[in-house]
């Protein structure tokens, strides 16, 4: 949504129209520098990137007479003139008084007994810049009886556009406390710059409903913020940047393909050779060389013979969605152009053609509705006819979308993974899958579907108590095909093998030195690990950021190993935090909060402590923001993805199989090794 909303902004602008000292004895000096500092320090960071303002006119943040004001903002060269392109923040400081029906901002030379000689009328300065062109202004009034100036705007013939935000620090009867609204701002974007500030979000924009909010709770008692009638009250604000935001891990790719991209970190990571432990930077790496036999039936899948779907089943952390990731990514026309001399290097029989596929969708918590929607959103397909805002019924994307299909001289392929994940599986499968492609007779549709099958102790997904989920997706959709990744010749030892030597050669590892060791820890993990390239990454990714070898034989390694999802899971939470019980049970009751969020994932704000609190099984235990923040800013932070839902920042645990250990089995996490 943020996205959208300051997408076409050219230049942003930072204005701070401060006083702090005056001639006249009675209005006390202000100190308001730091306040203004504060601000500029926020609007103005090098790391907010494209979103990052410009401070203007400098010298009117140091007690500046009118003229100053009326010349930077009354009728500046045109040249500099605001306009539709551009977003500012104006943040006025000082006295404020009321007199002759009016509100007047206090100047250092402003006399108390000659207000309309001496002090701005601030209905003139709101005037001033509702004849810009700006659509994009968050106004700030610091001053006493502020409110006064909703009396005057409310008379202009010309409304300031809905996306402003104009804030007085209070009513029109209120003296505001002197400095209270750029103190409370100052209070909250210090919070919001510390890792706590992360519970309001790690979208790019701020809402202006929590932004409000949270301002107001760090008022003193009596100050009440009511913005002008007008205002913006909701939804992201491109004058409200977001400290916290951080451009997507995913790599580089098309939007149609974005969901099941992989993580640039790996790319980073793999195509680094320091950071992989090879010799050169001519070797690929396992993330785009190991599993070869899958990854060409992959391709084959896609990219020849006739369109139909194909199943991509397997247990539990068997690495469907890694290998359907690697698809995905590879086939992409923009990465591949971005990384071309590192995909020069991949053996060709494993790369895809470009544009093989079409659109991939991640299912995970999504529902019927969302997928259907993301899937013709990405392709271009024509929104139904006399539709309202928002999702469109999903019949009318599906006529839609069969009206679309029709029309192409080409099969489209789609990749769609963790059916067994989405809010409602069996709804997906036969609302939105089984419909793809309606015609048996002129199959236009190619589908890969990542879906777990029966072959764990978590797999038991089944289609309303008959069939296992992946058996009743096979037969509703026809596949012509299934791969099951978990068995010959799709899984191979050696390929789990490569895999955990590959992550124990990380930067900072014990085992960086030791290839002979890494090795054979490698060849013993793969084989307690079996199928499970989950349980292979946990134990692996635990051993390379200890601080010493662990030997292959090494008993309470083994274990942990042979207890499965549960086993490695537990022996990380001990090995990282091995001196707290108290921080352990902590970690535990944290991160199974995230195990019971529906659809993608668990809010932070608001919800995530109390979520906490209710399965900590301890009347007597509470949790805040502190304790989440010290758990994101942990190595078990790593557990969890974020991800948005309507707008919000969600957490969840990166594979179902964790969310079911943390629901089930938390307990047994806490006993000792």
């Amino acid at each position: 949504m943020s996205d959208a909303v300051d997408a076409d902004i050219l230049r942003r602008h930072f204005v701070a129209v401060a006083t702090s000292g005056y001639d006249d004895p009675g209005f006390p000096p202000l100190d308001v520098d730091q306040e203004v500092k504060t601000l500029r320090d926020w609007l103005c960071a090098p790391t907010a990137g494209a979103r990052r303002f410009i401070e203007s006119h400098p010298h009117l943040a140091d007690d500046p007479s009118e003229d100053d004001i009326r010349f930077a903002l009354r009728n500046p060269p045109p040249a500099d003139r605001w306009r539709v392109g551009d977003a500012a923040v104006v943040f006025v400081t000082g006295h404020g008084l009321t007199a002759d029906g009016a509100h007047w901002t206090v100047l250092r030379s402003t006399e108390s007994g000659r207000l309309r000689s001496t002090a701005l009328r601030t209905a003139d300065l709101i005037a001033w810049l509702s004849e810009t062109d700006i659509q994009h202004l968050f106004l700030v009034l610091d001053l006493c009886y502020a409110g006064q100036t909703a009396t005057e705007t409310v008379t202009f013939d010309r409304q300031f556009p809905q996306t402003w935000l104009v804030l007085p620090s209070a009513t029109k009867d209120q003296e505001a406390v002197a400095g209270a609204l750029t103190t409370a701002i100052a209070d909250f974007l210090r919070e919001l710059g510390s890792p706590i500030g992360a519970k309001y979000g790690l979208q790019p924009l701020l809402d202006v409903t929590t932004f409000l909010d949270a301002v107001q709770a760090k008022l003193g008692p009596g100050q009440r913020l009511v913005p002008l009638q007008g205002s913006q009250r909701s939804g992201p604000h491109p004058c409200l940047p977001n400290p916290h935001y951080r451009e997507s891990s995913a790599a580089l790719v098309t939007p149609q393909r974005s969901d099941l991209a992989l993580p640039e970190q790996d790319l980073l990571t793999h195509w680094e050779p320091r950071s992989r432990g090879v010799a050169k930077a001519g070797e690929p790496g396992w993330l785009f060389t190991g599993r070869e036999e899958l990854m060409r039936e992959l391709i084959g899948a896609t990219s020849a013979g006739e369109a139909g779907a194909v199943l991509v089943t397997g247990c539990a952390g068997s690495g469907k969605s890694a290998v359907l990731g690697r698809l995905v990514t590879l086939s992409d026309p923009t990465f591949r152009e971005r990384y071309a001399a590192e995909i020069s290097r991949i053996p060709a029989e494993l790369v895809p053609p470009a544009g093989s596929v079409d659109a991939a969708v991640l299912a995970t918590g999504k529902t019927s509705h969302e997928v259907m929607d993301q899937l013709c959103r990405a392709l271009g397909v024509p929104e139904p006819e006399g539709s309202s805002t928002g999702l469109m019924p999903l019949d009318a994307w599906i006529t839609s979308w069969q009206s679309w299909l029709v029309a192409r001289d080409r099969p489209v392929t789609l990749v769609v993974d963790a059916l067994d994940e989405a809010a409602n599986p069996p709804d997906l499968l036969t609302g939105v899958l089984a419909r793809l492609d309606p015609d048996p007779a002129r199959r236009l549709v190619r589908l890969l579907v990542g879906v777990r099958s029966p072959g764990g102790p978590h797999d038991s997904r089944t289609f309303r108590g008959l069939l296992p989920l992946a058996d009743r997706a096979e037969r509703l959709l026809g596949a012509g095909r299934r791969i099951r990744v978990d068995e010959s010749p799709w899984w191979q030892q050696a390929d789990v093998a490569a895999y955990v030597e590959e992550l124990l050669g990380a930067p900072g590892s014990p085992y960086t030195d030791s290839p002979l060791t890494a090795a054979e820890v490698a060849r013993v993990l793969a084989a307690e690990a079996g199928p499970s390239f989950l349980v292979a990454r946990i134990s692996a990714m635990s051993l390379a950021k200890r601080d010493a070898i662990t030997a292959a034989d090494d008993p309470r390694w083994l274990r942990a190993v042979r207890g499965g999802v549960i086993g490695v899971f537990r022996d990380d939470l001990h090995s990282t935090l091995p001196d707290s019980p108290e921080d352990r049970l902590r970690a535990v009751h944290l991160l199974r909060a995230t195990a019971f969020a529906y659809g993608r994932g668990l809010p932070w704000l608001g919800i995530w402590p109390a979520v906490a609190d209710a399965v900590a099984d301890d009347m007597t235990r509470t949790y805040g923001d502190a304790d989440i923040a010290w758990l994101l800013g942990s190595r078990l932070g790593g557990y969890l993805v974020t991800d948005q839902e309507d707008g919000t920042t969600v957490y969840r645990l990166f594979h179902d199989a964790l969310r079911t250990a943390l629901r089930k089995q938390w307990r047994n996490l806490l006993a000792a090794p």
